[in-house]
């Protein structure tokens, strides 16, 4: 069966399906326009990056901008003893609130949780995603939407203007896991990503939606980790700091 004829058969497990084949696609091909019966929703369109732009992957540096500093509270200790809920923790929380791993055609179309897809809004810009597809269960999509604009408005009540949290990485498969591996000796064979629950929030990249004010990239990451400590003490989430991947790893509870 073609990865185009399972786009036909059913919107999500398609797409998860096609990350499993290690094929997703935007259905262009030679003689026929976009294939667009993998979405089965209608979405604004998303918030491009700021053109004006400019630095080290887009993480919110302007050119020649002064570098203006934000009061942060967060305690001065490393952010990897603040947030260290371990994988065992986070796997459970993942088993009780997701659907079961997405192996074949056949785990696609029994997935026993509904799914929410997300994309680039007004709370958060999502990141290119090269080993994960865009979908979680509705308590996690609820989770880092809260999030985002909880970052947001940190950062204006503290006297910054507009920035956006980046969202790199979502919901894998477990072909996508074991292509992770190969890069990265780090990544979980038994990862909570695979479960709809788990998403990774950039501490290193940011989207600087007003260039009139460019902000510290280390106040920005520990406002990030003000917020990620609030909703994890409220209960709400498990967090762990990855320091060599850059991101904050959060799994809904």
């Amino acid at each position: 069966m073609t990865p185009k004829r399972l786009m036909r058969l059913m919107p999500v497990a398609a797409l998860l399906l096609m990350t499993a084949w290690g094929t997703v696609s935007c259905g262009h091909g030679k003689g026929e326009g976009p294939d667009t019966t993998a979405w089965d929703y209608v979405s604004p369109p998303p918030l491009a990056s700021n053109p004006n732009i400019a630095g080290e992957e887009n993480m919110g540096l302007i050119e020649g901008a002064p570098i203006h500093r934000l009061p942060t509270f967060i305690e001065r200790v490393p952010l990897t003893q603040l947030f260290n809920d371990s994988n065992a923790l986070q796997l459970q929380a993942a088993r009780a609130n997701g659907f079961e791993p997405v192996t074949d055609l056949a785990g696609a179309y029994n997935i026993n949780k509904p799914l929410i897809r997300v994309y680039s809004c007004d709370a958060y810009m999502l990141d290119e995603l090269k080993m994960s597809v865009p979908y979680l269960v509705p308590k996690a999509a609820q989770l880092l939407k809260e999030m985002g604009y909880a970052f947001q408005d940190s950062v204006r009540s503290r006297g910054g203007k507009s920035y956006r949290m980046k969202v790199t990485s979502v919901t894998r498969t477990d072909y996508s896991v074991s292509q992770l591996q190969r890069r990265n000796r780090w990544a979980s064979s038994n990862s909570c990503h695979r479960y709809g629950t788990t998403f990774d929030i950039s501490w290193v990249k940011f989207d600087c939606l007003d260039p009139s004010m460019v902000v510290s990239l280390e106040d920005l990451k520990n406002i990030l980790a003000e917020v990620v400590a609030d909703f994890r003490n409220s209960g709400r989430c498990y967090a762990i700091f990855e320091r060599k991947a850059g991101c904050f790893h959060i799994t809904v509870r």
